[in-house]
Parts: structure tokens; C-alpha cells; sequence
């Protein structure tokens, strides 16, 4: 099991280039293929068939400027890829960014997004990009913090664990990251009804899973909090972490999602990036 294919989101914010450098660093490490997709942020129901208008016309008036823009995102992306010295290629894609990304992640590994700054609302990023991702790409997403990150993800990795299908999925997604950390601590945090978690069997199937694919990890079980992502935060903040892993819990209405209150509070709150599947 390895990363191959990379997808990262690529636009002129001010966190445009640290996104792109740490998807670059993994696509180095992982000797796997980076790709670029900017969006213009205009619906594909708007151009089905892709962004076509008459020159001097109203309607090139308003969307060249964004056509421009997402390939300027382009050039920035290209430059960095190219001094981080790996393979990659690029995708202007006519639709919203969620959307681009989330159908471009059907055919990757993992996903590069930003977590969202609300002090930097760009019109064509409007909306939780994070989780509209997370829940329709069916693809591990690793969200970069909007606070600066010291060193590329990975060393020291807390892995969040409750014995669920999104905490499995997210286990298993992260395990080329683990495959190469120098620490992993698989963390739950339980209450006395919680017999599975603090079960010694299960935390030893646990870290025989782990250790069947090159992963030597500690598996801790705390005592619950009453807000188990900032408790999560806290410990992360405590070891030094550099990369969460976790499920995303939670459900969509149309565009209105809904999360967990765990998943919730560490997207919001995390200055280290993380790592989240479903």
C-alpha cells in the first residue's frame, strides 16, 4: 500500500504555497505523481460542457477574469512542484473547488486541502472545503492548518481511535504515513461503559494490524473527556505531534454538513495538519 497519486488544491491564497509545498514533500517521499486543480468556482451546471464565451461578451466579462486567476494558481503550483523536483501536471477544471477536488480524488490516493480561513474568503473558495471533500471523495484528505507548520507530517503521528468504520478507514488510509514515522500512538479516549476500547485483546489485534505492515505503535486508552477534540488537540499539542489521524463523523443534507462534535472542533482548532477519512 502507497501514495501514487496526489491531489492538491491549488489557488492564489496566502496558504496556497505552504499546502502545496508539504503535498509536495510527500509526493517526493512517496515517489508518487502530484496534481495540481485549480477550479473557477463556478458551478459545472452553469458550463456543462466546459467554459466557452464569445469575447467582448457580458458573460466573458464576468468569467474570464476567473479563468484567469485559477490559471494563474496554475503557474504558482507548476513553479513550486518543479523547484521541489517532482512529477506532476495540472488541472483547470470549470466548476466549484469542492466539487473539482472531490471528483478528481476518485482516481488518487490522498488529497492536499487547506483548512478554511475564514479571514480569507475567496470567491471561488467559498464554503468548508475540508469537509465537503472529506465526505464525498470516499479518499483520505490531509487538511494543512492556516497556522504555520514546521516541518512536513509524519514523525510524530497521533492516531485518534475509537473502534469505528470511519476510525478503521482512517487507520488503514494513513499507514504509508506511519510506515515511515519515527513515533505512532494510537489514542482512545474511553469511559468505564466503554469495555472494547479499554479492552487489552483489542488493543493487542490493534497493534498486531499495525505491525504486519512495518508499523511499531503504542496503543494508549484515556480516560473520555467532556470534549474529546480538544482533548485530542491537547494531547496532540502535549507529544509534539505533527499529524492527526481520525475518522470524520458526521452526515450531509445537500450542501449543509453537518459534523461531529469531535470532527467539528479539531478542523476548526488543529495547528498541526490532519489526516481524515470516513
Amino acid at each position: 500500500m502507497s501514495y501514487k497519486t496526489i491531489v492538491v488544491h491549488a489557488d492564489l491564497s496566502r496558504h496556497a504555497p505552504a499546502r502545496i509545498g508539504i503535498a509536495a514533500q510527500l509526493a517526493k517521499a512517496h515517489d508518487a505523481h502530484l496534481v495540481g486543480v485549480a477550479a473557477t468556482g463556478v458551478s459545472r451546471e452553469v458550463f456543462p460542457h466546459g467554459y466557452h464565451a464569445a469575447a467582448g461578451s457580458l458573460e466573458a466579462s464576468y468569467f474570464d477574469p476567473l479563468q484567469q486567476k485559477a490559471s494563474r494558481a496554475l503557474e504558482q503550483f507548476s513553479a513550486l512542484a518543479q523547484a521541489a523536483g517532482v512529477s506532476f501536471d495540472t488541472r483547470l477544471v470549470c466548476d466549484l473547488v469542492s466539487d473539482a477536488l472531490a471528483r478528481l480524488a476518485r482516481f488518487s490516493d490522498l488529497v492536499v486541502v487547506s483548512q478554511d480561513d475564514v479571514g480569507e474568503a475567496l470567491s471561488e473558495t467559498i464554503g468548508r472545503i475540508p469537509e465537503y471533500v472529506v465526505f464525498t471523495c470516499a479518499r483520505p484528505v490531509l487538511v494543512v492548518p492556516c497556522t504555520p507548520v514546521a516541518r512536513a507530517p509524519g514523525q510524530h503521528v497521533l492516531v485518534a481511535w475509537n473502534g469505528s468504520r470511519e476510525a478503521s478507514a482512517a487507520l488503514r488510509a494513513c499507514i504509508p504515513l506511519l510506515q515511515g514515522a519515527a513515533r505512532v500512538r494510537v489514542v482512545s479516549f474511553h469511559t468505564t461503559d466503554d469495555i472494547d476500547l479499554a479492552d487489552a485483546r483489542q488493543q493487542a489485534d490493534l497493534s498486531a494490524f499495525l505491525a504486519r505492515h512495518g508499523v511499531r505503535a503504542d496503543v494508549i486508552a484515556l480516560g473520555r473527556s467532556v470534549d474529546d477534540g480538544h482533548a485530542l488537540l491537547a494531547y496532540a499539542a502535549q507529544e509534539a505531534d505533527d499529524l492527526i489521524v481520525m475518522g470524520c463523523y458526521g452526515h450531509s443534507q445537500f450542501r449543509e454538513l453537518i459534523l461531529g462534535g469531535t470532527s467539528s472542533t479539531v478542523l476548526r482548532s488543529a495547528a498541526v495538519p490532519v489526516l481524515m477519512a470516513r
